[in-house]
């Protein structure tokens, strides 16, 4: 195995060849494209549109990657394409076209995403493969970590560039799943504590990057299942093999995602419960006072007409008496009140 340096004067269009026969691979220029296809060797083509555009990637790459169309236009398309777009399937005739969407969530900043998705067009031919990014790749930069690694160990056709793409593209949105795994306990066990505006502020951000997460997922599982589905040489069985695999894990992914849900919205409504309940004794108790003081508040009323026809104002232990009246009453109303339970 040996691996070769990387020429310059390639800014924005990286260049890499594979032989699979003795495991070697090199950087080239683009010009270097057609020899190196001729000699039997695959061919990946990396291009980010912060350091170059469609004009010159049709102008260094020309037709040499004919089969697969002009990566100019594909190049346009990826330019023009809102950071809102789906992954998806996109048909050619000679050649494979995927939009992979990608999405770091945060939960604290209500799903929405930090930053923005990153877009990655692949485009897969018999003898080349693209990827077209504006800017860094999450995705990408998590392969070039282990590609070189596993070329070496494990690689027997180019369709282990595709495994390795979207083994971290799923590798990515079960991260996320985790951390939004450890928001939602924690805001259970805030609920727990109390339903205040903070629980409901972070349910709302919580839930709404669960949500997100499913809308990036989804995409991404129609677009493998599509491809696993389409009958192409160029996609080898095993890594289809692979890709059916992680349709499972996608499926497990958007069940732990509802799982979550769910437990978020029985979390508020137990909170709300909680405090309903809590409300509610407080009425109870409430009315409870009412009711001992509303005979007390009548005779009050009465005797505080002061009418002169009224004996009991005269009466030398008048109040005396009323204070006794006061007492009997408060007495009966407590105990009737006990024995039903509502004290």
């Amino acid at each position: 195995m040996s691996v070769e340096s990387a020429p310059s004067g390639s800014p924005g269009i990286e260049v890499e060849w594979f032989d699979f026969g003795d495991r070697s691979r090199g950087r080239i220029s683009p010009e270097e494209i057609p020899s190196h296809v001729a000699a039997g060797r695959f061919v990946w083509i990396d291009v980010d549109l912060c350091q170059t555009n469609p004009e010159t990637l049709r102008r260094r790459i020309g037709g040499h990657c004919g089969e697969g169309g002009d990566l100019g236009d594909v190049a346009a398309e990826h330019a023009a394409a809102s950071r809102r777009c789906q992954s998806q399937l996109l048909r050619n005739n000679d050649s494979i076209h995927m939009r992979i969407v990608n999405a770091s969530i945060d939960a604290a900043k209500g799903g929405r995403e930090s930053p923005p998705a990153d877009v990655l067009d692949v485009v897969v031919g018999n003898s080349f493969l693209a990827t077209i990014r504006t800017g860094d790749s999450t995705i990408l930069t998590a392969v070039r970590r282990d590609y070189g690694r596993d070329f070496e160990q494990h690689a027997t056709t180019p369709s282990f560039l595709i495994y390795e793409i979207w083994s971290r593209q799923v590798e990515a949105f079960l991260a996320t799943e985790s951390r939004l795994e450890d928001a939602v306990e924690d805001l259970r066990n805030l609920l727990n504590e109390a339903a205040d505006d903070v629980g409901l502020t972070r349910m709302s951000e919580v839930s709404d990057a669960l949500v997100m997460l499913r809308n990036h997922a989804l995409p991404a599982r129609r677009l493998l299942e599509e491809l696993v589905s389409r009958r192409t040489n160029l996609i080898s069985e095993s890594t289809l093999d692979f890709l059916r695999q992680m349709i499972g894990r996608l499926d497990n992914l958007l069940a732990d995602i509802g799982s979550n849900r769910e437990i978020l919205e029985s979390a508020m409504h137990l909170s709300l419960t909680r405090v309903t309940f809590r409300t509610n004794q407080t009425m109870n108790r409430l009315a409870v006072v009412s009711t001992i003081f509303l005979p007390l508040t009548f005779i009050c009323g009465v005797y505080g007409m002061n009418f002169d026809v009224m004996p009991e104002i005269r009466w030398q232990n008048g109040y005396l008496y009323f204070w006794l009246l006061v007492a009997v009453i408060t007495g009966t109303m407590w105990l009737g009140l006990r024995r039903a339970r509502l004290l």
